[in-house]
């Protein structure tokens, strides 16, 4: 089976282009989104050549990524910009595997593949359609979450399901813990899912669409935490929003919190009072439960955009 591969540079990528290899399938090029200036044709990135003197060239990634990978197994890599570019049309894949790309696929790129484009996704679909999923399941304190494994279309995250499986999460789990999970589940999906499009006849489950839900991007303001919701629900929210750049900001009484760090929760603890400052800590009362942070200082509420 010949497939075209589009990703980022996460994990969420790495872990089902690895497990596509594993399985045998015939990766015929790697697809990145283009950095800095757009860029209207594909263009191929190539690995570092040795100096001079034969020495190795460090490959300019930090850490070991799709690109790096393709590379390793001899597999062409583009930088795309416009993903309607007639060059794209040249590739003649069985599938389209899609996972963390960050741009909606044209008609012209959805219909190239014989047997269809497949995008993993870490939701329970219909559930948590858009861009950082992750993000507003840790928001609204969902205790049930995991990856999808669907056909695309041309409505994002809408198209039937072909694969599913529930990931659990540990009270207190990072953003890049529970990614590193979701990449894993998604890479055992990734490696059957082409199987089962191999084989024939592979099932579809139509999403039911009065229990969609969709997600923007999250700006600064959905940042700010309330201590209407239980503390155990703010302490996951920090842990696993703790990879954006953008404090998080509690109102306590009549003081705005800027806080970045939460240490842990007490489920029942009853304050007496919004808030309490105790060295370099912070104790905030919610409903139910007491949050203790760090790194708490007065500011501005923020309005939003």
């Amino acid at each position: 089976m010949i497939i075209l591969f589009m990703g980022m540079f996460g994990e969420f990528s790495l872990r089902p282009l690895a497990a596509l290899l594993e399985a045998g399938a015939t990766v015929c090029a790697v697809l990145v989104p283009a950095s800095g200036a757009p860029v209207t044709a594909p263009q191929p990135l190539f690995p570092p050549q040795p100096d001079h003197d034969g020495l190795p060239v460090v490959s300019g990634y930090p850490i070991r990524n799709i690109v790096t990978l393709a590379w390793e197994q001899g597999i062409p890599v583009y930088e795309v910009g416009s993903l309607s570019h007639p060059d794209l049309l040249a590739f003649q894949p069985d599938v389209i595997a899609v996972s963390c790309f960050p741009r909606i696929l044209p008609p012209s790129l959805l219909a190239l593949p014989k047997l269809g484009a497949l995008n993993l996704h870490p939701s329970l679909l219909p559930k948590y359609r858009g861009p950082e999923p992750l993000f507003w399941q840790f928001r609204n304190g969902e205790t049930r979450t995991g990856v999808t494994l669907h056909f695309m279309n041309e409505r994002p995250d809408a198209g039937d399901i072909l694969l599913q499986a529930e990931v659990l999460f540990a009270d207190g789990i990072t953003g890049a813990e529970a990614e590193r999970l979701c990449a894993i589940a998604g890479s055992r999906l990734m490696g059957e899912g082409v199987k089962l499009l191999s084989g024939g006849n592979p099932p579809r489950q139509k999403q039911n669409e009065s229990e969609a839900t969709y997600f923007p991007k999250p700006t600064r303001a959905d940042f700010l935490i309330s201590t209407d919701q239980p503390a155990r629900q703010a302490l996951n929210f920090m842990r696993g929003a703790n990879g954006w750049p953008w404090p998080f900001e509690i109102h306590a009484g009549e003081r705005a919190f800027h806080v970045r760090e939460a240490i842990d929760f007490l489920p029942d603890a009853v304050l007496g009072e919004p808030y309490r400052l105790e060295g370099g800590e912070l104790y905030i009362q919610f409903s139910p439960g007491v949050l203790r942070l760090k790194r708490a200082r007065k500011a501005p509420t923020y309005t939003k955009r």
